[in-house]
């Protein structure tokens, strides 16, 4: 009963705003790309060249990083498949062709109606449906359960707030749960919110989050590299910020910080690394201007160091000074610019600060934050408090280290744990061996 009011009312929405829909798109051209592939109409032929096809389905351009996550996995395990990933939003298909190129197929997702649904699967013939995240359509996952295809949810994630909604439907959402085959969730909280909803929890496993999959070796190796850095030796009182990713607005916060600590921490040592190092010159201005020294992380290459102030001038060494430093601020985030991956900072063992744009990284945020593995500023007064204060009370910000480093532990694995999943019911249909 529950699917038939649904599909009866998308239908009634449906046929009451495409007659101003279609107009509309032909007019602005907004939302006109891929608009036949909503309902079911593309040449199939053209996508299928193995047995085994695997079907993701990312929303936009968050879960779009964990596909690439699982897929990038997948090629590291040697699978041969067909992989097609399907977006909600123009953004993921273009983070989709971005991050793959031609490597995967990149198609609009179905109008979650049953008949356009079936016409979808009929072309795309699937073996296996991966939803990621938090996207469950109720019409697919149906169609596709009443077709003996296995539906996977993996890098599952369901906030708080979601649950209490979901439960107003409780009846119907069990259903919907009912339909998926396995699932693979990012933590206990995730775990225990599907089971309320009706996910028999024989079928989950607590995985991790693909997004943030950092693997031991990778980390220790910046560790290790750390440790060569030149011009960066240990001295006495020395404290060492870094700011990673940085972006502009952000930098001029950064260095009115670093004059405003200095009388309380003389040992500081503020690095900046711009997320982009065309932005270099700009900054060296902005120093110049304030007659601030400064060096380039390249000239440190003599070992000397002569400036209390560094321009991060060279790619590939960032995670190697994040596990050199006292403090880490990750850039993107002061601006709206959504933000950098936190994780980085919390794999070496430091709870990251980072600012209220935190958009594209917003469950890494939550994550951590939940936690009490990371700090959330609102400027970069904010900021100067809470490293004053955490000097301070070195106990408590050695605990929210410490809580970042498991954090960060917890994730690695995450993508080989689901894309295990992943092999085991490709398995189960005969399609690999």
């Amino acid at each position: 009963m529950g699917y038939l009011l649904y599909s009866i009312i998308g239908s009634l929405l449906l046929i009451l705003f495409l007659p101003f829909f279609l107009p509309y798109c032909v007019i602005t051209r907004k939302y006109i790309n891929g608009l036949g592939q909503r309902f079911g109409f593309f040449n199939a032929s053209y996508y299928r060249h193995h047995p085994l096809r695997i079907w993701f389905h990312a929303a936009s351009v968050g879960e779009v990083q964990a596909a690439k996550a699982l897929i990038d996995e997948l090629d590291k395990r040697n699978v041969d498949a067909d992989l097609i990933v399907s977006t909600v939003t123009e953004q993921g298909q273009l983070a989709v062709k971005r991050q793959f190129g031609t490597r995967v197929t990149c198609l609009y997702a179905p109008v979650d109606l049953p008949w356009i649904i079936n016409r979808f699967i009929k072309l795309l013939k699937p073996t296996i449906y991966i939803v990621l995240e938090t996207e469950l359509w109720p019409n697919i996952l149906r169609q596709l359960k009443i077709q003996g295809i296995t539906t996977l949810l993996l890098n599952g994630r369901l906030s708080a707030r979601s649950c209490r909604h979901y439960r107003f439907i409780a009846g119907f959402i069990s259903h919907v749960m009912n339909s998926i085959t396995a699932a693979a969730v990012i933590s206990r909280q995730d775990m225990e919110r599907y089971t309320a909803l009706g996910l028999e929890p024989e079928k989950i496993i607590i995985s991790g989050n693909a997004k943030y999959n950092l693997e031991t070796s990778i980390t220790s190796k910046a560790r290790q590299e750390a440790e060569k850095l030149p011009g960066l030796a240990p001295r006495p009182g020395q404290i060492i910020l870094v700011a990673g990713s940085t972006h502009n607005g952000e930098e001029e916060f950064l260095i009115n910080l670093h004059q405003h600590l200095c009388p309380e921490l003389p040992g500081l040592l503020t690095i900046i690394a711009p997320r982009h190092l065309a932005r270099l010159p700009v900054l060296e201005n902005i120093l110049n201007q304030r007659r601030l020294k400064f060096q380039k992380f390249s000239d440190l290459s003599t070992g000397l160091r002569t400036a209390d102030i560094i321009l991060l001038d060279c790619m590939g060494v960032l995670a190697s000074l994040y596990a050199k430093a006292d403090f880490i601020f990750c850039g993107g985030s002061l601006v709206p610019k959504g933000g950098h991956n936190i994780m980085e900072a919390a794999s070496q063992g430091r709870a990251p600060f980072f600012g209220p744009h935190m958009d594209d990284f917003a469950d890494a945020a939550a994550l951590l934050l939940e936690k009490g593995a990371a700090f959330q500023v609102a400027s970069g007064a904010d900021l100067e408090k809470r490293i004053l204060y955490f000097i301070k009370h070195k106990h408590e910000y050695q605990k929210a280290c410490k809580a970042a480093l498991q954090t960060a532990n917890a994730q690695q694995g995450a993508a080989r744990r689901q894309v295990d999943l992943i092999i085991k019911y490709s398995c189960c249909t005969s399609q690999i061996d």
